[in-house]
């Protein structure tokens, strides 16, 4: 359920979230996701890449406690 919301703040379908089951699909999904996530809060590819996706933990605690805001483009 909570891919479900990620997937909607990254802006794309909450249904898009079905395809983190498909094996392969799901790796690439999830950079596109990680990259457009950080977009949304004003990050670069960067940051999205490797703090999103590679070390999600640091990443998004960096998201929720520093000063990015969210922005519906």
């Amino acid at each position: 359920m909570n891919v479900v919301f990620l997937v909607k703040i990254a802006g794309m379908s909450g249904w898009l979230a079905l395809l983190y089951i498909i094996p392969i699909v799901n790796i690439v999904f999830g950079i596109i996701v990680a990259i457009k996530l950080g977009e949304r809060f004003g990050k670069g590819g960067f940051f999205s890449f490797f703090l999103l996706f590679v070390f999600p933990y640091i990443g998004y605690l960096i998201l929720g406690f520093g000063d990015a805001r969210y922005t519906k483009a």
